[in-house]
């Protein structure tokens, strides 16, 4: 369930007001249109920069892009990473902002540090260095390059600032709108549409779907991105869902049961009514019950007309095709018709 964006600060309007001026759109970030207007402007941008790389996969869009704006990546999966990038740039090159970078990954809510090194020469390709912190994991490996992409394309250059710090913020409208735009950036439209449909013309929703796409595209891309993407451009109805064991919304310690959330549908399964109750409960015969209990994919057809609230409400009686694992004690689900 996607959270709300907290009301903009000063700090957040200002940023948002140089994004607008940065990317020449004329509305402002209390308009209705202004994310539209962001996402659309820097796909402008690099759609000349994806047409020269084709064909392509997400990784060499990422890389691609990175090249094109003068950005180069560094991991840090521990503290032997954080030597060697003080040793490289902070000692080599003599970029001061490095000697925040042990301090800075010392919070692990910091999902990456971006650096404008102040030594750059005209063209170099380290003018930019987005360092990802994947200390506690590195699923996010791929998504932060696309939100490190995102605040480069968007944001106007520092200048006096020599780092970045990006945390994960769902709240933040600022790191919200940087999101969104590295959503359409990860998933390329144009190359990764193509791409389910075909898999779709031939193949239920599955999980082995989801994961042949995933290796074919973007092999360190996460399952959770990966999915919500397939849902979206799939040619057909279809809604993802996440289930924990969890108590109602109003009361978490009470009722407890495997509860759902939406991740995602597309505008197919709005048609047909495949849509879900926020936080309702899984029944027992259903696929995502069973991959909770067994541990193992489930693939199977259900009637969704029995799924029912505690009020006795239920859902529409529809036929779908669901695919579910348990992954870390959570359930991912992909439902489709």
């Amino acid at each position: 369930m996607a959270r709300a964006t907290k009301k903009p600060n000063v700090q957040d309007i200002l940023r948002l007001d140089a994004i607008a001026k940065n990317l020449k759109i004329k509305s402002r970030f209390e308009d209705s249109t202004f994310t539209a207007d962001v996402k659309a402007a820097c796909l402008a941008r690099v759609a000349p920069v994806v047409k020269k790389l084709l064909p392509c996969t997400g990784e060499e869009i990422a890389l691609g892009l990175g090249e094109s704006l003068c950005l180069t990546f560094e991991e840090v999966h521990g503290p032997h990473d954080v030597v060697k990038l003080e040793d490289h740039y902070l000692k080599g090159k003599k970029e001061i902002g490095f000697a925040q970078l042990r301090d800075e990954l010392e919070n692990p809510g910091v999902d990456a540090l971006l650096f404008q090194r102040m030594h750059a020469k005209a063209g170099d390709p380290d003018t930019w260095v987005a360092v990802l912190n994947l200390q506690e994991s590195g699923s996010k490996a791929y998504w932060n390059r696309f939100h490190e992409l995102s605040h480069r394309i968007a944001e106007p250059p520092q200048k006096i600032l020599p780092l970045r710090r990006h945390q994960f913020e769902a709240t933040n409208p600022v790191e919200a709108l940087m999101d969104s735009v590295a959503a359409e950036m990860a998933f390329y439209e144009p190359v990764f549409r193509p791409l389910v449909a075909d898999f779709a013309r031939t193949n239920r929703l599955s999980f082995e779907v989801i994961d042949q796409i995933r290796l074919q595209y973007a092999p360190t891309a996460s399952l959770l991105s990966t999915m919500k993407a397939i849902v979206r451009y799939w040619p057909r109805a279809a809604a993802s869902l996440t289930a924990e064991f969890r108590g109602r919304l109003n009361s978490p310690g009470g009722d407890m049961a495997l509860r759902v959330s939406s991740q995602g549908h597309n505008d197919y399964a709005n048609l047909k009514g495949l849509k879900f109750f926020p936080n309702m409960r899984a029944p027992i015969g259903s696929p995502i019950h069973q991959a909770f209990v067994s541990g193992e994919q489930q693939n199977a057809v259900e009637n969704l007309g029995n799924w029912e609230t505690s009020s006795g409400k239920s859902l529409a009686a529809i036929t779908v095709f669901t695919s579910a694992c348990l992954i870390n004690g959570r359930v991912y689900a992909v439902l489709s018709m």
